[in-house]
């Protein structure tokens, strides 16, 4: 079996690498194989695509370190530099970031901060405004997931492939019709909207942060798309964090006990979202700031912030064999916010115009798909 060392090997007899490593190279976390691997001349972060779309996901990455590259004072969201991207190893060479962390890792801790979330808030926006042309296109990839095209059904020769999670999370939001319509409205919507580049998939966990400095990573979906895609993200990541600290100690107050009431539930998910509603809000308004938008925006990201719970219901699902309740509940959260965007922004208190109308209490609580 050839594995990520020979792989490293070829490269380096190719490129200026440095001598390969003799010892075990450091597994790092993520979709696909990604290690650290030494060598005298440099640190390197490596990842091995494990997709057939390797191809396309090396091509992006590799845009946006041109794009990078030919906008040094443009203020765009910073990532480490390409150094090697073989399409036919389906590997890619990055310069590894020392002292880095995950924001995932400071989400959880407790250490993702307001200054973090407006260094990011300011330059995606500043990534929004770029007129750029002959961006990779992005029609195979217009949403999250679920795909549109999935939402009347899984084709059979798919089905065999799913776990009895992502079945049963199909299951939820197929037998919801309201959701569905509103998500084909969502896309349509979407499609129509002025494009912009993104980064298509931005997350907690794209995210590297060494003090002052911040950087995004992962940049296989860089394209022309809908700027909201991005900002709806971001903002669904905190949401989705919220309903995940619902049962937990974390930012104030006791593990909640079992069996607990529906108004007590009810009111944790407000607690757990203001707790956290600073960071979604430095993001927002240093966007808001750098970018000018219209009503239709804002709308289209509350209602993203939404769709990307429900992406992350079938990220989880597809490492597990039932449903999780907390990941049912994640999943109510996500229809109400698609359904009800300004809801979204009320809650976070990122958009004083979105606030009019609004009932906070329909977007956490106990609601799910039915």
């Amino acid at each position: 079996m050839i594995t990520i060392a020979d792989d490293f090997r070829t490269l380096a007899s190719r490129y200026r690498l440095g001598t390969p490593p003799s010892g075990p190279e450091e597994r790092l976390v993520g979709r696909n194989a990604n290690y650290r691997i030494d060598t005298d001349s440099g640190r390197w972060f490596v990842k091995k695509f494990r997709f057939s779309d390797a191809a396309d996901s090396l091509a992006r990455c590799l845009a946006y370190d041109e794009v990078l590259a030919a906008h040094p004072d443009a203020g765009l969201p910073r990532s480490p530099r390409c150094v090697v991207a073989d399409s036919d190893l389906g590997v890619l060479v990055q310069e590894y970031v020392d002292g880095a962390e995950s924001g995932t890792t400071l989400m959880v801790e407790e250490r993702f901060t307001p200054a973090v979330a407006a260094t990011l808030g300011r330059t995606v926006a500043q990534l929004h405004s770029l007129d750029l042309r002959d961006l990779p296109a992005r029609e195979d990839r217009p949403t999250p997931a679920p795909a549109v095209g999935l939402l009347g059904g899984i084709p059979q020769r798919h089905v065999r492939h799913l776990t009895g999670g992502e079945l049963a999370a199909y299951g939820l939001i197929q037998s919801d019709t309201v959701l569905c319509d509103a998500l084909r409205a969502l896309a349509a919507d979407s499609a129509a909207a002025a494009t912009t580049p993104i980064h298509g998939d931005l997350r907690a966990d794209q995210v590297l942060v060494r003090a002052d400095d911040v950087w995004v990573v992962d940049w296989e979906e860089f394209g022309a798309g809908d700027p909201a895609r991005d900002t709806g993200s971001f903002l669904g990541e905190w949401l989705y964090r919220a309903v995940l600290d619902i049962p937990t100690a974390r930012g104030g107050g006791d593990v909640m006990a079992r069996g607990g009431s529906a108004g007590a539930v009810l009111r944790r998910g407000h607690e757990k979202a203001r707790a956290l509603a600073p960071i979604p809000r430095a993001f927002w308004q240093a966007y808001r700031t750098a970018r000018d938008v219209d009503d239709d925006f804002v709308r289209r990201t509350g209602a993203f912030a939404g769709w990307h719970l429900l992406d992350r219901l079938l990220a989880g699902a597809a490492t597990n064999a039932v449903l999780p309740a907390i990941h049912r509940a994640a999943a109510g959260v996500g229809r109400s916010g698609v359904l009800n965007p300004a809801g979204v922004h009320a809650l976070l208190g990122t958009d004083v115009h979105a606030l009019l109308g609004t009932d906070v209490h329909a977007l956490i609580g106990t609601e799910q798909p039915s």
